[in-house]
């Protein structure tokens, strides 16, 4: 018997409404366009069909094979070979093929590049996002392909075409081990991932494809437009000067970019298409769902080499259909649920590390308890302003920071897709106003939309109850890897749930960019990145085995005051440079920093002409023997030592306490506040780094600044000059103050030219 979803076992409504999740429902009815557009075309594929033997070689009697595989290598060597701009794949600075995949890059979302993305005056923000495999997708050749052999158009096309195909199945292939060794659970979905890029193949032959790229990009993919429309037109005039009822059917085709041509082409060779792409396949590689004819007329599984019917590259059988249905599935929909599978396998990696980092056990194999702030949840009680460095919780700091920016990114790329897909069936199903893209060429706003397979695919999309986009998030929510994030506190995934009506930035708790709601779960920051709880943790009873915590939650702690300067001492005040702890803390402060320079290159440590006092927090330090002790506390002993022998205490007044359950100050040891500046020093740091002058930096023996950049770089050096005029001071206090002996740090900074 056939899986759910298989071809055979349902119809309509209640078969698009029992699919597992969006891929299958994609898939299916995918299926049941792809028939209606094989069934229009129909009379017409035998006219519009290639002939690989044909295109192989100037005679066709020297052709030995009808193999599609060793045909696209016949006629590689033959038209391509040691044509470097004829080679399909994109190469990286090192002459390599580029990869294909990465835990590092994502999604390309940016209006700029993909067409039909758009921010309207309101604010809103909405498009589609091209995932990472589409950026690099092997299709090179087709812009400098031949446009010059009217007899044999349909045949180089597909020649051509399959070259691309070929290709890229070996790129993807060949990358694919190693990609499904370190993501769990990926070792069934190398023919998801050729059919997701057979189907961006088959866009760009039909004129359907969304993404544009760089500017470089647009000129190319602006080339292999035109050399398709010359092709096409080629076809075209093959076609209808021979068959009259071709004639009456692409009449007027000319003038909508042949997009009529284009799509029947498409329905006569994917056959010849997917062969080609799954050249390199493996006999274990398997389809997702059965879509292939048994004998018997029901569904059947692709489970080898991603064919139907024991169909292989070495031992091809013609006229054997692809088992994928994603051609037919506009590239919108497909792109979203990639995104979606690809966010839920990055987000459950990136937790898995984040427990390490911010639950795993010390150096000394102590279970440990971290906040996203680095603090040592057992030993701090932000209620009293205790907090507390130790047992390596730096490592959450480092951890959670990159997290957060990553999930928050990606709730705007959630947000930005989920506000297209009501639009788009408007397009399609009740012509409402579109843009350049969906009638490419014609320039401005046009009502009418090519009633190709895009129309027909939300026409079955809206009649089965999912006209609106709650339907079609559920069926997202239930992605495999998606169903695989299991508790609250990592963030179930509930795309339908997820406050798609607001902003990024809007809600949330203080500090919190209003994605941040375990409740909501799909772009909670998960319990690791939080700050400790209110009174800290605690082991459960369990015998001290496993690593199990609690909250405390005792009322005194929010009362305990644990030390306070002796009357008549002053203590040893320190500035630092703000950077604060939530999301947008850095960028603001540093923000605010480059703004108060005003072009000078003094480096000033704190107060000066060209700073600002509220940029900075004063600290004032005491040692051990200026304190005097006014609680009590359920660690004293351990706290005790630490403040002896720990450099003694330094305290912040609270000058942003809201409410009475808001500590009046924060209390550190020397040791943590020294490890607070360094750390927030070195995250700074990375954000420079990472962010503001990614850009503007040209690696080499000497880093150059980029023209149009030296704002930013020489704010950078004078950040830099007061971090080391900072370190210098504290050095010279401390060493006079008795809190602690340093050992004198060498700066060297990279010139910046």
């Amino acid at each position: 018997m056939a899986p759910p979803g298989s071809a055979g076992t349902q119809d309509g409504a209640d078969k698009y409404k029992n699919a597992p999740d969006a891929k299958h429902l994609l898939d299916q009815i995918g299926e049941d366009v792809y028939k209606k557009v094989k069934d229009d075309a129909k009379n017409y594929i035998d006219d519009l069909k290639g002939n690989l033997q044909h295109a192989a070689s100037t005679s066709e009697e020297t052709v030995d094979t009808i193999n599609p595989c060793d045909l696209v290598k016949e006629y590689y060597n033959n038209h391509v070979n040691g044509n470097s701009n004829r080679y399909p794949c994109k190469k990286d600075g090192e002459g390599n093929d580029v990869d294909r995949f990465s835990d590092k890059e994502g999604a390309e979302c940016a209006n700029s590049k993909i067409e039909g993305n758009s921010k309207a005056s309101s604010g809103k923000d909405f498009g589609a996002c091209a995932p990472y495999r589409r950026l690099s997708l092997c299709n090179k050749n087709m812009v400098k392909m031949d446009t010059n052999n009217d007899s044999k158009a349909k045949h180089d096309l597909l020649a051509e075409v399959c070259m691309a195909a070929k290709y890229e199945g070996e790129s993807i292939t060949g990358r694919y081990p190693q990609h499904q060794q370190t993501n769990e659970g990926t070792s069934s979905q190398l023919c998801t991932v050729l059919a997701r890029s057979f189907a961006d193949i088959g866009d760009i032959v039909r004129g359907r494809d969304l993404y544009g790229g760089s500017k470089k990009e647009k000129e190319k993919r602006k080339q292999l437009e035109e050399n398709l429309q010359k092709i096409f037109k080629q076809i075209h005039d093959d076609v209808t000067k021979r068959n009259n009822e071709l004639k009456t059917r692409y009449n007027g085709d000319k003038n909508n970019n042949f997009f009529k041509l284009r799509e029947d082409w498409w329905a006569a060779n994917r056959e010849t298409v997917w062969k080609a792409i799954t050249c390199s396949a493996d006999r274990g590689n398997a389809y997702f769902r059965a879509t292939c004819s048994d004998r018997n007329g029901s569904g059947a599984q692709a489970n080898k080499y991603c064919r139907c019917n024991d169909d292989q590259p070495n031992a091809d059988k013609p006229n054997t259909d692809p088992p994928t249905y994603f051609d037919y599935v506009p590239q919108y929909l497909r792109w979203f649920e990639e995104w979606a599978e690809d966010f839920c396998r990055k987000k459950k990696k990136k937790l898995e590390n984040l427990d390490t980092q911010c639950r795993g056990k010390d150096n000394s194999s102590h279970d440990r308890y971290c906040s996203r702030n680095g603090y040592d949840c057992e030993k701090t009680k932000r209620a009293i302003g205790k907090l507390r460095y130790g047992k390596q919780c730096i490592s959450c700091l480092y951890g959670c920071n990159p997290y957060v920016d990553w999930i928050d990114k990606k709730k705007e790329e959630f947000d930005k897709q989920v506000k297209k897909y009501t639009d788009e069936i408007k397009i399609y199903t009740e012509g409402a106003p579109v843009s350049r893209r969906q009638k490419r060429g014609a320039g401005g706003i046009s009502t009418k939309v090519y009633d190709g397979y895009e129309k027909k695919f939300y026409d079955e999309l809206k009649k089965n109850n999912y006209g609106t986009v709650d339907k079609f998030l559920e069926k997202l929510s239930n992605e495999e890897i998606c169903k695989k994030i299991t508790t609250q506190e990592e963030g179930r995934i509930n795309f339908e749930k997820v406050n798609t009506g607001g902003t990024a930035g809007s809600g949330g708790t203080s500090g919190a960019s209003g994605t941040n709601d375990k409740n909501e779960g799909t772009f909670y920051r998960s319990k690791y990145c939080q700050p400790c709880p209110i009174c800290g943790v605690k082991k459960k009873r369990n015998g001290d085995s496993g690593n199990q915590w609690e909250e405390k939650n005792d009322d005194n702690c929010k009362n305990i005051k644990l030390y306070e300067p002796k009357p008549g001492v002053v203590g040893t005040p320190i500035e630092i440079l703000k950077s604060g702890e939530g999301h947008d803390d850095i960028k603001e402060k540093i923000e605010q920093f480059c703004k108060t320079q005003n072009g000078t290159g003094s480096g000033s440590s704190g107060g000066g002409n060209s700073e600002k006092k509220e940029l900075y927090d004063e600290w004032k330090c005491y040692q051990f023997e200026q304190l005097r002790k006014v609680g009590q506390d359920d660690d004293d002993d351990d706290y005790d030592k630490d403040v002896e022998h720990g450099g003694g205490l330094c305290i912040l007044k609270n000058t942003n306490k809201k409410n009475l359950e808001d500590p009046e100050q924060f209390q550190k040891t020397f040791n943590n506040f020294f490890y607070y500046w360094v750390a927030h020093m070195l995250k700074d740091s990375i954000y420079w780094r990472t962010k503001k002058l990614e850009k503007c930096l040209k690696n080499g023996t000497k880093i150059i600044c980029k023209k149009g950049c030296h704002g930013k770089c020489d704010c950078f050096e004078k950040w830099v000059v007061q971090k080391k005029n900072r370190m210098e001071k504290y050095q010279n206090t401390f060493w006079e103050a008795r809190f602690w002996q340093p050992r004198r740090i060498s700066w060297r900074r990279n010139e910046i030219s």
